[in-house]
């Protein structure tokens, strides 16, 4: 239970925060909010990942959908997870699960933080993307540290 309250927990997040973004900022309007390094940048992307496939919408959102009950159901029937795998598992899926739902009540992902350097600009993002990177790390590393001490289990 504390496993979907956590994945409910952070699409909540991103949802507000992106409605949030809907009420107070406008397309092609951007608002700094520290010089240089970070601004708030209403877009709405259709596509995948920064952009790319334009117009699959449709099949992203299946992918997404497919991916969250995949790992929803890892979480809940599969096997015990080391913490950091069990950790970035539900934030890959509360990330998911934050965007499909952009993708079936808006047609696209309210994107709406821009982080920059100097003339450098990483292409706008939100919070469930944060989770869903913030959640690879972590299952990355809980993979990495448990094959390493896998390793040095071998005679």
């Amino acid at each position: 239970m504390r496993t979907l309250i956590a994945i409910a927990g952070i699409v909540a997040l991103d949802q507000v925060s992106k409605a949030l973004a809907l009420r107070v900022l406008e397309t092609g309007r951007p608002v700094e909010i520290l010089d240089g390094f970070l601004r708030l940048t209403l877009t709405h992307n259709d596509g995948g990942a920064f952009g790319l496939f334009a117009g699959f919408g449709g099949v992203i959102a299946l992918l997404a959908a497919l991916v969250s009950l995949g790992i929803i159901g890892l979480l809940l029937w599969g096997p015990p997870q080391r913490f950091s795998v069990t950790v970035g598992l539900i934030c890959i899926a509360g990330g998911a699960l934050g965007n499909l739902m952009d993708r079936v009540i808006r047609g696209a992902v309210v994107d709406f933080l821009e982080l920059r350097w100097h003339e450098l600009s990483w292409p706008v993002f939100n919070l469930a993307d944060t989770a869903i990177v913030i959640g690879t790390t972590f299952v990355v590393i809980g993979l990495l540290t448990a094959a390493r001490h896998g390793a040095r289990e071998l005679p």
